[in-house]
């Protein structure tokens, strides 16, 4: 087969790696394409990761300047607000404002006036929306590429960021009769995303949860769903670590005795201030009664998205703590990875607010704990995924810092008692096939598999089609020479 693998951003490779290179070990011809890379993947990485493996080459599409992007812009992001007025997010205020700020405040008030949280009208809504989409032409740029390209298959991730900036090549790929699929890149994809607004062929996902999140949610017919496990996470689970105890604990600046707790930060949007939190727990935990709790190792390990807050923080007032690596650092090859592993694996228990290395904590057999803390109540209780963690068993939840501290102290004095737990988790969240078994080889099978499926025709286009396009074009036709008006002042600056 040839794969056309679509990602938005080419950190996205860190999540897929294992994939590309079983489908190139068993013969198939994989061209990646990243719409924009970024700091966590660069060129010299993506270069080290494709250079020996036979047919796997890569390409970054060129800028569009396409005539309807900011119609269908507006229409897909108005779509991607209009999810978070469901009455499952009555909770989710930060995810619904995150929504709200992509769009002009008196569409967001006229549509909450509307809809309200009715998840009918809401649908209904949807559903115009999506007509009109269906009204637009195709990129011809896009068209073009897959013509010439002539891929059998097309898998796209992650497809539902915010701003749905892939949806045109799905759309393409659709009209075109090519196999189309999507892979769900993590594990709050489906929960505080946009929509999945063109349906692929097959979706894939980790876990039941995934699987229930895709039928309810974006209403995605539970036959084309395949359940995969999360094959990002396989490279852990056979992985040992780079350094000793000791020789870790001397590395990231701890007393080389003794055990320690590792603190995993999260993202900015999740936590934009973690830093007086967790001085705050820090301070608390070294005042304890508990003699395990003021004397225990603490490693900070800082969010690599979310690490300026830490470069002049000193906790030198406090022995035994060390942040490390101060300025972040993305686990992708070579001593990050290393690091960001043996950090977990030489801990004795983690604590976080809401964030993935968590679930690799819960991989290595480490208690997991966190606290409900009321600056972070929008970003833990008001997310669905976060619930997966807590309902699944992985996480031991605290209200405040006086029970945290004494749960701390019950899981330290006993850390074995968790560890059924933990596994039960992993097994259903992580490799539900098996904790045995690999993600990945199942993941390539589903993608080997779309031969044999039937492609699903595009959606028809409605036959009001050029009153849409005519009501819309001056809006296409201004905005589009502004864009190439800026672009060539860009191109001509002195």
């Amino acid at each position: 087969m040839k794969i056309f693998f679509l990602m938005k951003k080419s950190g996205y490779l860190r999540n897929y790696a294992s994939v590309v290179r079983l489908l190139a070990a068993r013969g198939h011809r994989v061209q990646l394409g990243f719409l924009k890379i970024d700091e966590i993947y660069p060129r010299t990485a993506i270069d080290q990761e494709v250079k020996d493996i036979p047919g796997v080459s890569y390409i970054i599409p060129p800028k569009r300047i396409w005539l309807w992007k900011k119609p269908a812009e507006f229409i897909r992001v108005l779509q991607t607000y209009l999810r978070f007025l469901d009455p499952y997010y009555n909770d989710a205020y930060k995810l619904r404002a995150r929504a709200a700020a992509m769009l002009p405040r008196p569409v967001s008030w006229l549509v909450r006036l509307i809809v309200g949280h009715n998840r009918n009208r809401l649908w209904a809504v949807v559903n115009v929306l999506r007509i009109i989409e269906r009204s637009l032409p195709l990129d011809r740029a896009i068209l073009k590429f897959f013509r010439s390209n002539r891929p059998d298959a097309f898998l796209v991730t992650p497809l539902i960021d915010m701003s749905v900036s892939q949806l045109d090549w799905l759309k393409c790929a659709r009209a075109l009769g090519i196999n189309t699929a999507l892979g769900v890149a993590s594990w709050d994809n489906l929960s505080n995303k946009s929509l999945i607004q063109i349906e692929p062929d097959v979706v894939l996902v980790w876990n039941k949860n995934q699987e229930q999140e895709a039928v309810e949610f974006h209403r995605i017919p539970a036959e084309k769903i395949i359940i995969t496990g999360a094959q990002c996470y396989d490279r852990l689970f056979e992985r040992r670590p780079s350094t000793s105890g000791e020789e870790f604990r001397k590395k990231v600046g701890l007393s080389d005795k003794g055990p320690y707790i590792l603190y995993l930060c999260s993202s900015g949007f999740i936590a934009p201030r973690e830093v007086d939190f967790v001085a705050d727990w820090i301070d608390r935990l070294r005042r304890s009664p508990d003699p395990q709790l003021n004397r225990i190792g603490v490693l900070v390990r800082p969010h690599p998205q979310n690490a300026n807050q830490w470069g002049r923080v000193n906790f030198s007032d406090h022995e035994n703590v060390a942040i490390y690596p101060r300025q972040g650092a993305n686990p992708i090859h070579g001593d990050s990875l290393n690091d960001f592993f043996d950090s977990m694996y030489h801990s004795v228990a983690t604590i976080g607010i809401n964030t993935s290395p968590m679930i690799e904590s819960g991989i290595l057999n480490k208690p997991v704990l966190t606290v409900l803390a009321p600056q972070f109540k929008d970003t833990q209780n008001g997310t669905i995924h976060f619930h997966h963690l807590v309902d699944g068993g992985l996480l031991n939840i605290s209200q405040d810092l006086d029970e945290h501290l004494q749960q701390l102290s019950r899981v330290l004095a006993n850390r074995k008692s968790y560890q059924a737990r933990i596994k039960d988790f992993i097994r259903s969240f992580v490799r539900p096939h098996g904790l045995d078994k690999e993600c990945t080889p199942i993941f390539v099978e589903a993608i080997e598999n779309l031969n044999q499926s039937t492609v699903l025709s595009p959606a028809d286009v409605p036959q009001w089609w050029p009153l849409v396009r005519l009501l819309l074009f001056p809006w296409a036709a201004i905005s589009f020479t502004v864009r190439r008006f800026n672009s060539y002042l860009q191109n001509n600056s002195w």
